[in-house]
């Protein structure tokens, strides 16, 4: 048990905590039986399941990050609005708290998957299928929170403890790890998926790891990696062997009552009344919207661009959970959020793809929230097999699953006539499908785009914005972390 109790500390130690609470202890219980049990493993795995999956509002922090630098969405009002204001406006610094939260909690949630695996690592009671498994899924959640660090600042220190290392020497290793080269990172996070999909089956909650879930995570590694034609082949496992299907109606993929889908891969799962909920619809009602007395509208309000929603063919079915236009209660006048009477873009058209719930308890709603899906590795298929073949029929065939049920027509492959006019259109319909769910900023990074787009919005985006600084209080507390060039 020496080394449960240590990798506990390392969550307190690699992550700035220099003061501690001494607590009255009032139960006590022996955890040298509790972890001897499967229950009580399973209960150590669940709490780096809770570290691991954005919850409540940390849920809207990697929405803010990853959605308000985009061409889809951006910001107003509230308090959130000085904070988010650097994003949006491509000034933000190593200071920015979005960026040292998103470390902490990142690396809080490998602290509890390494603490898993070295429980296990002692246990000779339990069946070796079942410790694999369990391996499997912290291994799983190890890797799921390597990549969202690297999606925010490319490399970050691989942490790994010694065993039987003092506190002292734990101290030391959170302190003085340098930065990991891209290929030892890619390697990592890699082996974890493999070994994760290897030992992992198809199905159960979409909520736990499970083979699908690790080989799509890993179709996200390559796809974001460039390695392309490694991309299509685990894209295609997961569409072929997964028993995944796409939901008949895309309007209440969504919404609570189309929750229990087999499109979405791995989700997560919200539930009034738990410390797990979803709050963005509050972010999304427009001032005086007609909202139902148990829900809540916030004046922090996430707005869409008119010039994004004007790219969606009118009869695109997923244009409707996109609200143009409104009646407030305070004035009954129908008014326009995309464009004023004189034509002049309003840029506040609001996204209602989490429909609101109807059993909401103020800002807190039930709907779940989608990580991957389908529909993400189905493009992730065709984009790779564009790169790798340049246009041909399986990447139109693809696109095409999504088109249908977006109720808008087929492209064909004459339509394209090099790999980048293919490649620029599945970016677009990338944002089409997965608008508000925390992916554009990726997408548009992959696409050489991220940083175009920002320019043409009058944003000063600079080159390296493509990743962002390291927190400068994790730099002051490790002297051996180099800094991101350009900040």
């Amino acid at each position: 048990m020496k080394k449960y109790i240590i990798n506990i500390v390392v969550i307190v130690l690699l992550f700035g905590c220099e003061d501690f609470l001494e607590e009255e202890v009032f139960t006590e219980y022996d955890p040298s039986v509790f972890l001897q049990d499967e229950a009580g493993v399973d209960a150590l795995l669940t709490g780096a399941y809770s570290a691991a999956i954005y919850s409540n509002f940390q849920a809207i922090d990697h929405f803010n990050v990853q959605q308000l630098n985009t061409d889809e969405t951006w910001e107003t009002g509230g308090g959130l609005n000085r904070r988010v204001l650097p994003l949006i406006e491509f000034t933000w610094d190593a200071s920015t708290d979005y960026f040292n939260n998103g470390y902490n909690r990142f690396y809080n949630a490998i602290a509890a998957a390494n603490n898993v695996l070295s429980v296990i690592d002692g246990l000779d009671n339990l069946e070796e299928a079942t410790l694999k498994k369990i391996e499997a899924e912290a291994r799983f959640l190890r890797a799921f929170s390597y990549y969202n660090l690297h999606n925010y600042f490319g490399p970050t220190p691989i942490v790994t403890v010694p065993d039987g290392a003092t506190l002292d020497e734990i101290e030391a290793v959170g302190k003085e790890t340098p930065r990991a080269t891209e290929e030892e990172y890619r390697s990592y996070v890699i082996d974890d998926l493999i070994y994760a999909s290897e030992n992992l089956d198809y199905g159960g909650l979409s909520s736990r790891a499970n083979k699908g879930s690790a080989l799509a995570l890993l179709t996200k590694v390559y796809l974001n990696n460039k390695q392309w034609e490694e991309a299509a082949t685990m894209a295609e496992e997961v569409i072929s062997n997964g028993g995944y299907v796409l939901y008949d109606d895309y309007t209440k993929l969504f919404a609570v009552e189309g929750e229990d889908n087999n499109e979405f891969i791995f989700r997560f799962e919200a539930a009034v009344g738990t410390n797990q909920a979803n709050v963005y619809i509050p972010h999304a009602f427009p001032p005086n919207y007609p909202i139902e007395s148990n829900w809540e509208n916030f004046g922090a309000q996430f707005r869409t661009y008119t010039a994004f929603y004007e790219t969606f063919e009118e009869t695109d079915i997923r244009r409707q959970l996109l609200i143009s236009e409104y009646i407030p209660t305070t004035t009954g006048v129908l008014t326009p959020l995309s464009r004023d009477g004189d034509g002049v873009a309003l840029d506040d058209v609001r996204s209602f793809k989490f429909v609101p719930d109807p059993n909401a308890a103020g800002r807190f709603s039930g709907n779940d929230f989608p990580i991957i899906r389908l529909a993400d590795i189905i493009l992730a298929r065709a984009e790779a097999l564009n790169e790798v073949n340049g246009p041909n029929q399986e990447s139109i065939d693809l696109i095409n699953e999504i088109r249908d049920r977006a109720g808008v027509g087929s492209i064909v492959l004459t339509d394209f006539s090099s790999k980048e006019e293919l490649k620029d259109f599945i970016l677009a319909e990338r944002g089409w499908e997965l608008y508000s769910e925390s992916l554009r900023r990726e997408d548009l990074i992959r696409h050489n785009k991220f940083v175009e787009r920002a320019i043409e919005r009058g944003k000063p985006a600079q080159p390296h914005h493509v990743v962002y600084p390291l927190p400068q209080a994790q730099i002051d507390n490790n002297p051996n972390l180099e800094q991101n060039p350009g900040y």
